[in-house]
């Protein structure tokens, strides 16, 4: 099984995403996770990589073809999570070129729950995992927590903007086709948990 995760930020698509690693045997791929994956090999891909973000180019269409094709030529697991690779049209006509068969997982989240979430949420600056409001402390490593520097609430607004003008259209397009499996964010963790785990079958 092949999942394409779309969200808007603060809907709990992180922690979904590690519980399905966990439990399930999923292997998440997120693309900064990819590019450092790509960082070790030392590969022609990877210098191009680097060339064009030192350069302040985004990274092109093919170049991000090329990365989706070197994680599905290496993967060994069966049940994979592509998370931030569609966000726009250009991203879902790359994916469908290399993965055919694949199940979008929209993660909906009503705008102001979403704001809400994103100013007070906590991170883990080590770990680069984010946490609920008023969680201090990370429960497994101990570790104090810190507000990103980027959860300003202008800031925010602008990336959720973006979401709506740029990833939305995908969202409907991926409806029509049939292909997206919509889960309700606005609910506690365990209840979207509970919901994904229903819809997608587990």
């Amino acid at each position: 099984m092949i999942l394409v995760f779309i969200w808007i930020q603060g809907s709990w698509k992180g922690t979904q995403a590690r519980i399905l690693e966990e439990k399930y045997s999923f292997k998440l791929y997120e693309t900064g996770w990819a590019l450092r994956e790509i960082a070790k090999k030392d590969t022609d891909l990877w210098r191009l990589v680097k060339s064009m973000i030192e350069s302040w180019k985004h990274v092109s269409p093919e170049i991000v073809e090329d990365i989706l094709k070197d994680i599905i030529a290496s993967n060994e697991w069966k049940n994979l999570i592509l998370d931030w690779f569609v966000r726009n049209e250009w991203n879902k006509i790359s994916v469908d070129k290399i993965v055919w068969d694949y199940k979008v997982v929209f993660f909906n989240l009503e705008e102001n729950e979403a704001i809400d979430r994103l100013l007070w949420r906590m991170y883990n600056p080590k770990t680069q995992e984010t946490f609920a409001k008023w969680t201090l402390i990370d429960p497994k490593t101990w570790d104090q927590l810190v507000k990103r520097a980027d959860d300003e609430e202008n800031a925010i607004k602008e990336r959720i903007k973006l979401f709506y003008d740029k990833t939305m259209p995908i969202v409907e397009e991926y409806r029509k086709e049939l292909k997206l499996i919509e889960v309700n964010a606005n609910q506690s963790v365990e209840k979207v948990t509970e919901e994904l785990k229903q819809k997608l079958g587990l």
